[in-house]
């Protein structure tokens, strides 16, 4: 059998959770113990069925054998010594210094296999995400991109479109990531790439804040597998466990944790291992246990100091210490989670942290701060489509008597029907008090509700929100006046509906403030309004109207 179809083959057996066997018909392949090809492949499969020492081992014989060969097969070596990397939990690895070397080769570019080039790109960015070093993830993908669109077979398009999907929630592009795994779940064709599929699209769908989509992936994956075996369905299981935890649901989280894991975690990879802690510390803070938080952090707390799961542990900590009352402890452990997540371009973990911090400061008494990061954080993750991580700070701020801001530039759109009242009002000339006068509320609720309409439009001063407002308003309710308007009104008007102010205006048309104010004034008594609001408006809704539907009502405002 040729090394592509003894590839095909082996590959379709770990998809089809076969790893047994696909470790079985490599070792029985001619050179198996010398092809850094097959020693590589042998790796890779041997890591699937978490025989994490076979792994190392083969794959540390798959670059000693690759030294000198042609730029896929050391590829190909380096990425499953990369992968399994990711299992070893000694001081020193005889892996270490793959990723390096391999993205030196990439940055020397040159041909690659089309058979094998693929796998060798796959195995790089799963083997950098496994070791959560995401920025070399992107890399690797960024450059293996085209080789790996190329992939037809749906199996192995499964396999990428997983890593891929797993790389963008990790650096918080969950928009994009939902679309990766949306893709993944349609041309999903048989049980076990559907229970691959399902899994990834439900930690997709649980960062996204989609409940019914995620409970209903997380029954799916159950049902399929009862009981995981293996480090893929394990895998599974906590991509499904992780899913829920973004829902705040720690304790179906937990339930997965506890089945992927075993008594000792030992069939986990170092990163999934803290992971799986994680979600099960999670539920223990969550009943206040902290003789269970303690034992649990035992278990890998040692490692705090090393790359892949020191960011979780330092997590895991810091809840610790905030249970034990020490908050001046429990910030410095988030801080130091962030910084390490951050360092490594961890950013789904970093938001996770920032989240502890804010607790920290609340328990320290220092809202004002924990509102300004939560605030900072919520927009943030608002526009990378992180909907559940903005939606847990706008529950932390709700805990502590605040409303989270409107996000800058949602504009109309992201204000209350009070917040619109104010807006309106505001943007007509009204003072504040002259405002609360009208709504009957305080002065100080009429500025609070005017903070929040002015991040809403990204400025920051109510004399800007007449230039603003317009274009946001909705028009379907706008009645076009039935007065025509002289060109030199017609070009006021127009003017004002772009934001213009009326000295910009008079230098524009090249005549002076008081002429400006002169027609401006005219045009209100004409169309019966009472500021440039109200004009923007009605030229923004006849400019919304095609000349076809409505062509009378455009030659008013065009003074024909």
């Amino acid at each position: 059998m040729s090394t592509p179809d003894l590839l095909a083959d082996a590959l379709e057996r770990v998809a089809g959770f076969d790893a047994a066997g696909g470790v079985a018909l490599l070792e029985a392949a001619s050179g198996s113990g010398s092809d850094p090809r097959l020693l590589s492949l042998l790796a890779y499969v041997r890591y699937t069925a978490a025989d994490f020492a076979g792994s190392r081992r083969d794959a540390a014989r798959a670059v000693a054998a690759s030294s000198g060969t042609e730029r896929t097969t050391r590829l190909l070596a380096l990425g499953a010594a990369g992968l399994a990397l990711g299992s070893d939990r000694s001081d020193a690895s005889a892996l270490e210094g793959c990723f390096e070397e391999a993205i030196r080769l990439v940055d020397d570019g040159g041909p690659l296999d089309p058979e094998l080039g693929w796998l060798a790109g796959y195995l790089l960015v799963e083997g950098a995400v496994v070791n959560v070093r995401i920025g070399l993830a992107r890399r690797f993908a960024d450059a293996f991109e085209t080789v790996l669109e190329t992939t037809p077979d749906r199996v192995f398009r499964a396999l990428i479109d997983g890593v891929i999907a797993r790389l963008l929630v990790n650096e918080g592009r969950l928009a994009e990531a939902e679309a990766v795994s949306i893709r993944m779940l349609a041309q999903s064709s048989s049980g076990p790439t559907s229970l691959y599929a399902e899994a990834v699209r439900c930690l997709v769908a649980g960062n996204r804040a989609e409940h019914a989509a995620t409970r209903a992936l997380a029954r799916r994956v159950r049902q399929a597998v009862p009981e995981p075996s293996g480090a893929f369905e394990s895998t599974c299981y906590l991509l499904v466990g992780f899913g829920l935890a973004a829902l705040t649901d720690d304790h179906g989280a937990a339930a997965l944790a506890r089945s992927a894991s075993g008594d000792d975690f030992s069939g986990l990879s170092v990163q999934d291992r803290a992971l799986a802690i994680e979600l099960l510390v999670a539920s223990a803070f969550l009943d206040g246990d902290v003789v269970e938080m303690e034992r649990l952090i035992g278990f890998i707390a040692a490692d705090v100091d090393r790359r892949i799961p020191g960011p979780a542990i330092l997590r895991m900590q810091c809840k610790l210490a905030l249970l034990g009352g020490d908050a001046a402890g429990s910030l410095a452990l988030a801080r130091a989670a962030v910084d390490r997540a951050l360092a490594d371009g961890r950013m789904l973990e970093a938001g996770i942290a920032e989240l502890l911090a804010t607790r920290a400061l609340v328990a320290m008494s220092d809202r004002g701060q924990a509102v300004r990061e939560l605030s900072v954080l919520a927009d943030h993750t608002a526009r990378a489509g992180h909907t559940a991580a903005t939606r847990a700070a706008a529950r932390e701020l709700k805990a502590i008597g605040r409303r989270l801001a409107p996000a800058t530039g949602s504009g109309w759109d992201g204000l209350s029907p009070r917040e619109r009242e104010v807006a309106l009002l505001s943007a007509e000339g009204n003072s504040t008090a002259q405002v609360a006068s009208i709504l009957q509320l305080s002065s100080r609720t009429v500025d609070a509700h005017l903070t929040r309409v002015l991040a809403a439009f990204g400025i920051v001063s109510r004399r800007q929100l007449p230039s603003r407002l317009p274009a946001t308003l909705p028009r379907s309710t706008v009645r076009i006046p039935a007065v025509r308007l002289t060109p030199r009104q017609r070009d006021i008007v127009e003017l004002v509906a772009d934001g213009l102010s009326n000295d910009e205006i008079a230098a524009s048309l090249g005549i002076s403030r008081k002429t400006v104010e002169k027609h401006l004034s005219a045009v209100f008594d004409a169309w019966a309004v009472r500021s440039r609001v109200s004009v923007a408006r009605i030229v923004l809704a006849d400019r919304s109207t095609p000349l076809s539907a409505s062509p009378t009502a455009r030659n008013r405002i065009q003074g024909i």
